[in-house]
């Protein structure tokens, strides 16, 4: 069956402070069992162990809330967009909001994926020159790749970033980074290498991810 003939679903949702230590296999037990909850026309692998035909865009690290979580979720059956945001709106968890459930039709795929923006807050031990490490051209650090750990450029991940300081000690991070299948930097490697090249701690760390972006996408929003 081709992806145009499947009945599929795109949920974007958002996940707010209180669940973002929840990991991904626990997000997507609560998540299965809202389906379940909704009583709705999901369809189901087949085999001995059979599971929800569903996919999740860019699981979002622990430690980190989200405005722009992205779900395809296949049905036996069509259904009106509305109603079903808000019947799965109605059994989520508290913390995660259903924002957006649009039919799936000519939307990137998953696997497109090139780039997330993230705001990131956070306070030094001591005063720090905010746009140092933005302007710095080269910082090694050690990344987990497939082949084990490998020292890499740190900034060759990034692709956009602008740091700014909004108090005494506290900072405030707008970046674009790479992410999804093909590179991937995980935002809190890039605070714990900033703290680094700054020689210093960081604390009070707040991450959020404001955007994903697809190959190709603009990011000037």
């Amino acid at each position: 069956m081709s992806q145009d003939t499947k009945i599929i679903y795109r949920i974007t949702y958002t996940k707010d402070e209180g669940v973002k230590y929840i990991s991904h296999l626990d997000f997507l037990r609560c998540v299965n069992r809202a389906f379940k909850r909704a009583k709705l026309p999901v369809k189901y692998s087949q085999g001995f162990n059979p599971h929800i035909l569903q996919n999740i865009a860019l699981p979002c690290p622990v430690g980190v809330s989200s405005e722009c979580e992205m779900l395809d979720i296949e049905m036996t059956r069509p259904l009106d967009c509305d109603e079903l945001r808000l019947c799965l709106d109605e059994v989520m968890p508290r913390g995660i909001k259903i924002l957006k459930a649009e039919r799936y039709t000519n939307q990137p795929d998953f696997f497109d994926i090139c780039s997330a923006r993230y705001a990131i807050d956070f306070c030094s031990d001591v005063p720090i020159d905010a746009l140092a490490f933005d302007n710095a051209e080269c910082f090694m650090i050690e990344k987990k790749s497939k082949r084990g750990m490998k020292e890499v450029n740190i900034k060759d991940f990034v692709q956009s970033m602008h740091t700014t300081e909004t108090g005494k000690c506290s900072y405030h991070i707008d970046a674009v980074i790479n992410a999804g299948a093909q590179s991937n930097l995980k935002p809190d490697l890039l605070t714990s290498a900033m703290a680094k090249f700054y020689a210093t701690e960081f604390y009070n760390i707040k991450i959020v991810r404001k955007e994903i972006y697809f190959s190709g996408e603009s990011k000037n929003k």
